[in-house]
């Protein structure tokens, strides 16, 4: 009866083994093919050697990989390159990136290894863990560009990434031959193009201007003094002007053009367009004449004469003052220049009314003393206008028609177009305005006056300027009588109005418009407190009430460039407060902050982890930090908390047993 019942378990066990055996042809059972470059190693053809990569009892040790991977074993030993750099825990651990045992059709590098590695799908690799960054052109270079096995199928020897050097000339030509020897990114960079060379220093010469532009070899021929391998050697001093460009000032050139000392061009030239050079200001006026206004855009020759033209002078520089050297007409009658002479005594008669710094000398201006002697004497505010002002027209007779002083009309229109007529004390000019200030500005009309009127000025209103009221004109006249006193016909009401809704009192304390928040004197702030509930059906509780209005209310809402209160966002937590927790504890379409958050204080928390939420704390969870199960997560906004959904199963947070138990 024993027998019998052991017999079928027996039997079935006896089966399983020869099928095994059979199926098995005697080979030695594995988890699965080598990829093909791990099988042509001849240690391990046969995959009968587990133990050259595996350890009893430990799976895949890192010596197992690194005995044949030496590079990488010198980047863990010294935590430099990319696997150096992994952390301590993943270091040990090859077979996370790298997988085996599943033969030709899987990579040995794992398409998450990047990403463990810390770079995610999409991201290059930036070089962060070699010396030779990407940076400029190389940004942009493919990998297989320069890592010629980056894309083969199996690895070349030597590995796809390992094995070349980070000189220059591993990949480009040295077109200078060692000349300047072989840090080409000293000179060259790699941001701008090569050719530009902007690291390089051409300390003893400095290349600006038009000297840029000029080839190297022009400068530095083979086989001269010059040349770069002989500069290698020994430097030479910087050359100068002459040594390279022809002196044009040579002793043919018209009389005039030549200067003393021509070896330092640099007075006159510079690099960036020779032809066209000539002295500033303050270099002629070293050489003895002052360039100002017409004198400083006439054109040299005009002076200096050329080829073609005579010069106007000779021998040393004239003075300034002395205009008839140059200048020998004059469209002045002998008597206009002989009182002018003997008021004053100008140099040759030009030089008091006539100056070189004037645009022209039609721009002249005839100081008082001989203006007076015209019979027109200049005083405030005629002093300081300008002649051509008041002597206009191309006939002489035009600009000097022998007005006095005393014929304002002849001059002057009644810009108000007979407004104050009607009043005596208005007929003059002279009843406003000042006739000793230019352009009759300031007027003396001021708030004393303006008191007698039907519209006293008061509060800001004393400081408005008169066109910020009066601002109509008929047939181009300011207009002043009959403008409207009403706040409206000068003030647009910027709260477009909303304050005069039906429900919304009318008048408050006796106030209407916009007194009932407002007075003249500003109308900011208001000048009443603002029942912000009875105006706007929202109260403010708690740190709310404490808030400034501009917090809620943006700052030009009565349209560009004012300062007006805008529209608040909103009146729930949502419309001006951003959501920390992107939208976890959204309930249909809105985030109630209140139901965890007080008013007064953000970090006050109503929250109770018993009551809500679907997982109670008990027991060792008490204790625990919240930061432990409730961890951030990168977002596109940046660092997120998640606080749902998570697990609420013990093997959500904890690594089990064979038997449910807790192990960590």
């Amino acid at each position: 009866m024993k027998l019998a019942r052991w017999l079928l378990p027996l039997l079935s066990l006896g089966i399983v083994l020869l099928l095994t055996l059979r199926s098995t042809e005697g080979r030695r059972l594995g988890p699965g093919p080598l990829h093909p470059a791990h099988a042509g190693v001849a240690e391990l053809a046969d995959g009968a050697n587990c133990e050259a990569c595996h350890r009893k009892g430990q799976g895949i040790a890192q010596d197992g990989c690194t005995r044949c991977h030496e590079p990488i074993a010198a980047q863990l030993a010294t935590e430099r390159g990319l696997h150096g750099s992994l952390p301590a825990a993943q270091r040990q651990r090859c077979e996370q990136c790298h997988s085996e045992h599943h033969g030709a059709g899987a990579p040995l590098i794992a398409g998450h290894a990047f990403a463990l590695a810390g770079y995610p799908a999409g991201t290059p690799y930036d070089h962060r863990h070699v010396a030779f960054r990407l940076t400029g052109a190389h940004d942009g270079v493919a990998c297989a560009k320069c890592h010629i096995g980056a894309d083969a199928a199996a690895p070349p020897a030597g590995g796809r990434f390992l094995g070349i050097t980070q000189a220059c000339t591993e990949c480009h030509d040295d077109v200078h031959k060692t000349a300047f020897g072989r840090d080409c990114e000293s000179c060259h960079g790699q941001q701008q193009p090569w050719r530009e060379a902007p690291g390089f220093a051409h300390a003893t010469f400095p290349l600006r201007d038009s000297h840029r532009k000029v080839a190297c070899a022009e400068c530095h021929a083979t086989g001269t003094a010059h040349d770069v391998a002989a500069l290698q050697q020994q430097s030479l001093p910087a050359r100068t002007c002459v040594e390279c460009h022809a002196d044009p000032h040579r002793s043919e050139a018209p009389k005039a053009l030549q200067l003393a000392g021509t070896a330092d061009c640099a007075r006159c030239h510079d690099a960036s367009s020779w032809g066209a050079a000539k002295p500033t200001a303050a270099q002629h006026e070293a050489f003895g004449f002052a360039l100002r206004s017409a004198h400083a855009t006439a054109d040299c020759a005009g002076c200096h004469g050329s080829a073609t033209v005579a010069p106007r002078w000779t021998g040393l520089p004239p003075t300034v003052a002395a205009c008839a050297v140059c200048h020998r007409e004059t469209p002045h009658a002998a008597a206009v220049v002989a009182t002018a002479t003997a008021a004053v005594g100008p140099a040759d008669g030009c030089a008091d009314c006539h100056r070189d710094a004037d645009a022209s000398f039609r721009g002249a201006t005839m100081a008082p003393l001989q203006h007076a002697a015209t019979g027109f004497p200049l005083s405030v505010p005629h002093a300081a206008v300008e002649c051509a002002q008041c002597h206009t027209g191309d006939a002489w007779a035009q600009r000097f028609p022998g007005r006095t002083a005393a014929a304002c009309r002849a001059c002057h229109a009644d810009v108000h177009r007979g407004q104050f007529d009607h009043e005596p004390r208005y007929a003059q000019c002279t009843a406003c305005h000042e006739p000793t200030q230019p352009q009759f500005l300031p007027h003396g009309f001021g708030v004393g006056d303006h008191a007698a009127t039907a519209f006293p000025l008061t509060g800001a209103h004393d400081a408005v300027a008169c066109s910020g009221c009066h601002r109509d004109t008929v047939d181009g006249a300011r207009t002043f009588r009959g403008t409207a006193s009403r706040c409206a016909a000068c003030h647009e009401d910027v709260h477009a109005g909303r304050f005069d809704r039906k429900g919304l009192p009318a008048t408050v304390a006796g106030r209407e418009g916009c007194a009932r928040c407002h007075d003249t004197a500003a109308f900011a702030p208001v000048a009443a407190a603002f029942d912000h509930a009875r105006w706007t059906g929202h109260a403010l509780r708690s740190a709310h009430a404490t808030l400034a209005c501009a917090a809620c209310h943006p700052a030009g809402g009565g349209g560009p460039g004012t300062a007006n209160l805008g529209k608040a966002a909103g009146t729930t937590c949502a419309a001006c407060h951003q959501d920390p927790h992107a939208g976890q504890f959204r309930v249909g379409a809105a985030t109630d902050c209140a139901r965890c958050h007080g008013e007064q204080r953000w970090s006050e928390l109503h929250f109770d982890h018993q009551r809500d939420s679907r997982f109670p704390l008990d027991g060792q969870h008490l204790d625990v930090a919240c930061a432990r199960c409730h961890a951030a997560y990168a977002t596109p906004r940046g660092p997120v908390v998640r606080y749902k959904p998570l697990g609420t199963t013990c093997g959500d947070c904890h690594r089990l047993g064979a038997g449910g138990e807790v192990l960590k």
